[in-house]
């Protein structure tokens, strides 16, 4: 049987009211709910008699969240968050606009105008400016009242966005100009996310063709399903590392909160990119925020600098958590050097944490070039033009004096991991006065399967669970591949 869970986040601070409520009451509930949650995480051990105890106190906690609630809660007023969710729904429907419609003239999310129609959630002020603002509703903020926007039971209102020290995304942009304006090289591949634009260029790579296919074939609900089976009924860190849009994350999430009765789930963001994480953070937001036991959370930051994140560090097996990574959409393929990141990056992960990963699998076994170029589709045909417009866009806004720039594929094969290969998207550079220098603007990478599932044994991560996909849907054979950190670094979980 699952314990109930509490709803916090993993960073407690001082409540800042985003309603007119009193604070004292949100305080207070505040910290008997963290209690609540410390005493849960205490072993009882095995005697009947401290076990008793155990359930006992417990019980009380509750019995003073309970009373706390019926005697201090705020006075809910008489015209609630359900009569403003029919209010949306008569001026919708008298501006003749389905709730999609209306999606695209907000900006939010059509699950969230429906959960706020249904009256199942209660909009805040941005949500509701936002919707006063799309003239065809003709929406008077005046007349909303005060607790139209406030949020429900004053829940969620820890800080959820962070940047760790040392962090500085305009010291990143400095360097990418630095570079693009020598001599040539190899770009680090997070600087070709870093600005809007590039971030709004890469969205759209990833909503259309091939790519977006790929990631609506990803085969999350048998993930989800194999990470409840080898982790039970704790509570999940879910790490996201690269989300990018955060779209496939959050159906991860999605699945996997069909698995739980009264989940709890804290949800973290990691990237580089502040357009790509506001963006992720925003759709994760819209889509998850009134689900409770759990908990969303933005951490601006270099994923591999993780093991500076101190905040993420804990130990599972006192606290009855466990932690989940995810690099999807492709992340490993990016990485300069796979084992020694999770040799190094990955160093504070504990055994038994999970790790979540997608690729696309090597199209030939060889490892001679002429085979790859025949066997591979991608390496026949040119570069496609959204890849092109997205990695051209660095070049035109930082390159001093670029007239051109022409990409082309070249052949990766000197990996560290046997029967991979990569795909360099290479840009020849022309500047005024006919200097021609060649970047790397990015790299993609295949695997075979029984070599990468091998290489990461090799530094502590056991395969428990794989599942191809991707033939039918994009022309690229992918998998989905779920790791676990073994107990000891030579032997298996399972041995």
């Amino acid at each position: 049987m699952e314990s109930p869970s509490v709803e916090s986040g993993e960073f407690p601070s001082l409540y800042a009211c985003d309603t007119d409520e009193p604070a004292a009451y949100h305080a207070a509930l505040f910290h008997l709910q963290q209690g609540l949650q410390a005493l849960r995480a205490v072993s009882p051990g095995r005697a009947p008699r401290q076990r008793a105890v155990y359930d006992e106190i417990i019980a009380l906690q509750q019995q003073v969240l309970s009373l706390l609630h019926i005697h201090f809660a705020p006075d809910e007023p008489t015209d609630g968050h359900a009569t403003f969710g029919e209010r949306l729904r008569h001026h919708r429907k008298e501006a003749q606009l389905t709730q999609e419609e209306l999606s695209q003239l907000s900006g939010l999310s059509p699950s969230l105008i429906r959960k706020v129609e249904q009256g199942v959630t209660t909009p805040t002020r941005s949500t509701l400016l936002t919707l006063c603002s799309v003239p065809e509703l003709k929406l008077v903020p005046s007349s909303l009242g005060i607790h139209d926007s406030s949020r429900q039971g004053g829940a969620r209102v820890a800080p959820n966005w962070y940047v760790p020290p040392g962090f500085d995304s305009v010291q990143m942009i400095h360097e990418l100009g630095q570079q693009l304006n020598g001599t040539g090289g190899n770009i680090e591949q997070t600087h070709v996310y870093l600005d809007h634009k590039s971030a709004l260029d890469w969205i759209a790579l990833c909503n259309s063709g091939y790519v977006a296919a790929a990631r609506e074939a990803t085969p999350l609900a048998a993930a989800a399903q194999r990470i409840r089976e080898l982790t039970g009924a704790v509570g999940l860190d879910l790490i996201a590392l690269g989300p990018g849009d955060g779209k496939t994350e959050v159906r991860l999430v999605q699945r996997l909160l069909e698995h739980y009765q009264q989940p709890s789930i804290r949800f973290y963001l990691v990237d580089a990119s502040q357009p790509l994480l506001g963006r992720a953070f925003r759709h994760a937001m819209d889509t998850l925020d009134e689900q409770p036991g759990l908990f969303v959370c933005a951490i601006q930051g270099n994923f591999h600098h993780l093991a500076r994140y101190t905040q993420l560090h804990y130990s599972p097996a006192r606290s009855h958590r466990r932690r989940v990574y995810t690099l999807l959409g492709g992340t490993i393929g990016n990485l300069e050097n796979e084992p020694q990141f999770f040799r190094h990056a990955m160093v504070a992960v504990a055994p038994g944490d999970l790790l979540v990963l997608d690729f696309t699998l090597a199209a030939t076994d060889s490892n001679q070039d002429k085979e790859i170029y025949r066997s591979d589709p991608a390496l026949s045909h040119p570069i496609p033009p959204m890849h092109e417009r997205w990695l051209k866009g660095p070049l035109v806004r930082y390159c001093v004096g670029m007239t051109d720039a022409k990409f082309s594929y070249e052949l990766d094969t000197d990996r560290p991991i046997q029967g991979s290969y990569g795909l360099q998207f290479i840009a020849e550079v022309r500047s005024m006065g006919g200097d021609l220098r060649r970047f790397c603007m990015w790299e993609v990478r295949r695997y075979g399967l029984p070599q990468l599932l091998s290489s990461l044994r090799n530094v502590g991560w056991e395969s428990v669970g794989n599942f191809q996909y991707g033939q039918r849907e994009s022309g690229r054979p992918s998998a989905l591949v779920v790791l676990q950190k073994r107990h000891d670094g030579r032997m298996s979980l399972r041995s």
